[in-house]
């Protein structure tokens, strides 16, 4: 478990997904107690991902009561933002060093909004994670995360090559399983 005091984490759109779905007692217990203490802290790019998400739900839907419910969640998402990290000319760097060290995805296309991920939004979609990853090294905080795939192939290649990152790694990874007890 993972003490929510012991923060700030910034958190990766993986992790904010799966936060906000959880009923479970014990992550929503975790959520309040670290909210108490720690703003949220996200990427720019989460932000991103998390309004492409809400617009894609929204332009598939065709009942208006649900659309209205869509916008509305995504914009009580967008009011509720805490601490948001840009991708500023030192992250900008340390991504390009992340990608040139990772070219290629590590993972297979995944299904998003029931649909197939193309080989573009693969990419797309790997080099988001690698400008996550890459904000967390410059803000110095750990990244929770729920993508474990995409995040450890960074961490390990981070760690194969720490030359190219003097004063930043490792990169501290928190899988959202390991917040609350079992």
């Amino acid at each position: 478990m993972i003490d929510p005091s012991s923060g700030p984490f910034l958190f990766d759109t993986s992790a904010e997904s799966w936060l906000a779905r959880s009923g479970h007692i014990a992550v929503v217990r975790w959520i309040r107690e670290y909210l108490s203490t720690h703003p949220v802290h996200v990427s720019s790019v989460t932000i991103t991902e998390r309004v492409r998400g809400y617009s894609l739900l929204w332009r598939k839907e065709q009942e208006p009561a649900r659309r209205e419910w869509i916008e509305a969640a995504r914009i009580a998402y967008l009011n509720a933002l805490g601490r948001v990290w840009p991708v500023d000319g030192a992250v900008a760097a340390v991504a390009g060093e992340i990608m040139a060290l990772l070219p290629s995805p590590p993972t297979p296309p995944r299904r998003s909004h029931q649909l197939a991920e193309s080989r573009q939004e693969r990419l797309s979609r790997w080099r988001f994670d690698a400008l996550i990853a890459a904000t967390a090294l410059v803000a110095g905080l750990p990244l929770v995360h729920n993508n474990a795939d995409d995040f450890e192939s960074i961490r390990g290649a981070i760690e194969r090559g720490p030359e190219r990152f003097p004063d930043l790694g490792p990169l501290d990874l928190i899988r959202c399983g390991a917040l609350t007890p079992g």
